[in-house]
């Protein structure tokens, strides 16, 4: 007898972020023939993005079996499930399937489920795409990343890192986010020897905060380049009557500007204020200003004063990861980076810390860089519970796209 089973499409398509329905494959069919839904197969086969494959042997009045009644049931599935020879497409599947209690709940499309909504959403889509947008921070997120974060990795709990967690079942997850890792050091041509990567803040602006948690104490003392000059909120923004960031609030800031005639960085300021202030970070990066960063000099004064060289390339990191701008890597002793602006990816975080010698002492004695650990337990769990394990997928496939030839040309283009 052949052997039949319920593919439910779409809404294995709304669970595993798919453009294509999920299947079982012929293999795994007949491995499965004369099995029941209390059988290893089942257990092992018999659900996908947890929505029930029901297996057995085609009955002569195609009638699904008691066994499968009860299992579809059990997943607030109608008993009236039928099969028919082979499998049945999943255009067919509303007239087959009937939905009823938490099953609806869980499996309804958007449209059904909440059409006011699907209704806004759509009319964003047609301002995304019939507009021309100018702002700096967004981008069009490829399909690729866009399945990622729809995707059943957004049910999963894994608080720790990879080998180290505090949940079970973290097995595939831990892969992912190795994964990511590995390209995102990749993307940027860094030696695992030299550089390492946390890949789990939600944002760049938490990114940033565990870099400053992690590198010194509450109340130490940060530089970076004002807001109206083109900095960022997190580089310690404040005005005369008000600390505004909580980077500002919880650290000592000194901003440097830009010089009113020419719009350009003024270096010898910096310098000069670096030496007064004596800061223990110093951040080369920007949120609104046109010109590459000079990142020897920074890395310059930042040994001149014994502080950290920190860089957020956020805005930029599409262009460094082409080639297409200078690289901070170079010089910085921490990056810190978004993934969804010029990179394409997913709404995240990445920081980027050195590894192996930092320095080397009169007598010849080497300082290990010490960063790794700092890192990693500022984000976990100085600052963030578990990850969001849908966006490191994304950040995983926007850091493989990031080395194409492809992405490189896109890049090209923005320079142009």
């Amino acid at each position: 007898m052949p052997a039949a089973f319920v593919r439910l499409a779409p809404l294995a398509r709304s669970y595993g972020g798919l453009r294509h329905p999920m299947a079982l494959d012929k293999q795994r069919l007949l491995l499965t023939v004369g099995t029941n839904t209390t059988g290893v197969g089942f257990k092992q086969f018999g659900t996908i993005s947890a929505l029930p494959v029901v297996i057995s042997k085609q009955s002569a009045t195609s009638r699904a079996s008691s066994q499968q009644a009860a299992a579809a049931t059990s997943f607030g599935l109608s008993r009236s499930i039928r099969t028919t020879s082979g499998v049945l497409d999943g255009a067919s599947l509303p007239k087959t399937v009937k939905m009823s209690g938490n099953a609806k709940l869980l499996h309804e499309n958007l449209w059904q489920a909440d059409p006011e909504l699907m209704d806004l959403v759509r009319k964003e889509k047609k301002r995304q795409i019939q507009g021309l947008e100018m702002i700096a921070s967004e981008n069009f997120t490829s399909l690729s990343v866009l399945q990622c974060l729809s995707s059943c990795l957004h049910n999963k709990y894994s608080e720790g890192l990879p080998g180290q967690r505090y949940y079970g079942g973290n097995e595939y997850i831990d892969e992912i986010e190795l994964l990511a890792q590995k390209r995102a050091l990749e993307a940027y041509r860094l030696n695992p020897e030299e550089w390492g990567c946390n890949v789990q803040p939600y944002s760049g602006s938490p990114a940033n905060f565990a870099v400053y948690t992690g590198l010194i104490e509450p109340h130490g003392r940060i530089m970076g380049l004002d807001l109206p000059d083109g900095g960022h909120l997190t580089h310690g923004f404040m005005t005369a009557t008000k600390k505004i960031s909580a980077t500002s609030i919880f650290f000592e800031s000194m901003p440097y500007k830009v010089d009113p005639v020419t719009g350009l960085i003024d270096y010898d300021k910096l310098e000069e204020s670096a030496r007064i202030f004596k800061p223990k970070i110093i951040i080369a990066g920007i949120s609104c200003y046109s010109r590459c960063l000079d990142y020897k000099r920074f890395r310059q004064i930042a040994d001149a004063n014994g502080a950290y060289m920190f860089a957020d390339m956020a805005h930029i990191s599409g262009l460094v990861a082409a080639g297409v701008i200078p690289s901070p890597f170079e010089f910085a002793d921490v990056v810190s980076t978004t993934t969804h602006k010029s990179l394409r990816g997913p709404r995240a975080g990445v920081i980027f810390y050195r590894k192996g010698v930092r320095s080397v002492k009169a007598n010849g004695e080497k300082v290990l860089y010490d960063l790794e650990s700092k890192i990693n337990q500022a984000v976990f769990p100085g600052l963030q519970g578990g990850p969001h394990n849908h966006a490191i997928a994304g950040i995983a496939t926007c850091m493989l796209q990031a080395q194409t030839p492809e992405f490189k040309d896109y890049q090209v283009q923005i320079i142009k």
